[in-house]
């Protein structure tokens, strides 16, 4: 066994958990919200942060420092549109946990704990953090589609189905941010 095939070993295992993860809060989100159960929604959305800090960025750290060792190590370049595709991905779910979804959830707690966890504040940021998880777990999707496939600048339709995805995810984030806007604006007129 060589150093490159532990390393790549270690990437997908860590792309596997991060993946998972993901995968199973969101289901688990969608359950609380299928049964309209706020106070699910509220103990789910109080582990969030645990999470985030014991396991969504220490296994995504490692996703990406393990690929960038890949990179060095074996036959790849950073000049090669997939892993260029892959870094981008993981900057942008980056951005999108700390810069938006970190900063909603705590303004949701801060609403339950003012408000209950039945108030309209409540139920606006729950919806927000719900097509945030939709995009962010799509463009997961798509950084796995993207590594596992190597898609090159002639592979239009690999590039077109994950881009397609993401477009589709962040207009479902943009429809529930403008519908979030118009229900707070007629609540107060």
């Amino acid at each position: 066994m060589s150093y490159y095939e532990i390393l790549l070993f270690l990437h997908i295992g860590a792309a596997a958990v991060w993946l998972g993860a993901a995968a199973l809060f969101f289901v688990l989100f969608q359950r609380a919200k299928s049964a309209q159960d706020p106070v699910l929604a509220q103990r789910l959305g109080a582990h969030t942060e645990w999470l985030a800090k014991r396991l969504f960025i220490p296994v995504s750290l490692s996703v990406l420092m393990l690929g960038i060792l890949l990179t060095i190590e074996g036959p790849w370049s950073f000049d090669q549109l997939w892993i260029l595709l892959g870094l981008a991905g993981m900057a942008t779910t980056f951005a999108i946990g700390i810069g938006v979804i970190e900063p909603s959830t705590k303004k949701m707690h801060a609403a339950m704990e003012a408000n209950g966890p039945t108030h309209p504040d409540v139920a606006r940021y729950n919806k927000r953090l719900d097509a945030l998880g939709a995009l962010d777990l799509t463009l997961l999707f798509s950084i796995v589609w993207d590594m596992a496939l190597k898609p090159t600048a002639d592979d239009v339709g690999t590039l077109l189905i994950p881009a397609l995805a993401l477009a589709a995810a962040a207009l479902y984030v943009v429809r529930t941010y403008r519908g979030g806007e118009t229900e707070a604006a007629a609540a107060a007129g």
